[in-house]
């Protein structure tokens, strides 16, 4: 797996050569390895790419995220089979029983609510940690009562105030909604390499989402967004994308070691994977 996440924010044109990726813009060229790149992000429709390169690209299973003409996120590239024996792997998917779902989601909110004290703690919220906490150790099984639904509203006022709302039109929620996007991305990715679809979720359901699964394994991985938007919250939205970037730079310990998230990422995936196919017994635990 590469490490280096290419941004193209230019009119250019993308091609390949020799295991390369070729850009050449009117004022420059550069050619980077396949083997470096991680994460190519087209952040403008002013780019010509070659079905060459787009092969290439998808057989080292570098993820392809394209953005509109407002340079939001609007869609990405995964190939169709992950890995060789993708159907086998898709019947133990669809044989994930409704008791297991429910064990290691519930496992997984645990972790989300817990990462989201965390974030309370160091900003010195002490008394709406104290609320998270209390509603952290009344979950149940598939959460029935809403208890993650619950934390979330205490979590975001406590961090964009009380009038702050998920359903509004600003900076921090774009913010929040791109950081997102990306995180979804790197599990979906992850996902099919584990020879899984990504439709099929464990508590989302949702018919009109392709990326249930993503969305239920990326919980615990939403506060790191949340306190980068939280740290250029008075920034404009163009300033709080830039900042977000910092998810493919930065690194977080896990596992007793210090990694980039898409490696972070992609062990926890097949971690996870793994108990749903009764394979091992404990999901893995990522805290930030």
């Amino acid at each position: 797996m590469g490490w280096r996440t290419i941004v193209v924010n230019t009119h250019s044109k993308l091609a390949y050569k020799n295991n390369h990726l070729v850009y050449k813009s009117a004022s420059q060229t550069e050619m980077i390895h396949l083997s470096e790149i991680d994460v190519l992000l087209l952040e403008t429709t002013d780019i010509m790419i070659t079905t060459m390169l787009i092969k290439r690209l998808v057989d080292e299973n570098i993820l392809i995220l394209f953005c509109d003409d407002k340079r939001l996120p609007i869609g990405k590239l995964l190939p169709f089979y992950g890995r060789h024996d993708s159907s086998l792997q898709l019947s133990r998917q669809l044989n994930w029983t409704l008791e297991q779902k429910g064990i290691v989601w519930t496992e997984i909110i645990s972790q989300k609510i817990l990462n989201q004290c965390q974030v309370l703690m160091e900003l010195e919220f002490q008394e709406k940690t104290k609320a998270l906490i209390n509603l952290h150790n009344e979950l149940e099984i598939f959460d029935s009562s809403n208890r993650k639904g619950h934390a979330a509203r205490i979590y975001f006022n406590t961090l964009f105030g009380n009038d702050f709302s998920r359903d509004s039109e600003n900076a921090i929620n774009a913010g929040l909604n791109y950081g997102y996007t990306l995180l979804m991305s790197i599990f979906a990715r992850e996902i099919v390499k584990c020879g899984c679809m990504t439709q099929f979720g464990l508590k989302h359901a949702n018919q009109f989402n392709d990326f249930n699964l993503a969305s239920d394994l990326m919980e615990p991985f939403r506060p790191i967004v949340d306190q980068i938007v939280y740290a250029n919250r008075t920034d404009e939205f163009k300033v709080i994308k830039r900042a977000i970037f910092e998810l493919f730079t930065n690194q977080y310990v896990y596992n007793s070691k210090t990694m980039f998230l898409t490696n972070i990422v992609s062990d926890y995936t097949k971690k996870v994977v793994k108990v749903l196919n009764e394979e091992s017994e404990r999901i893995p635990e990522f805290r930030i």
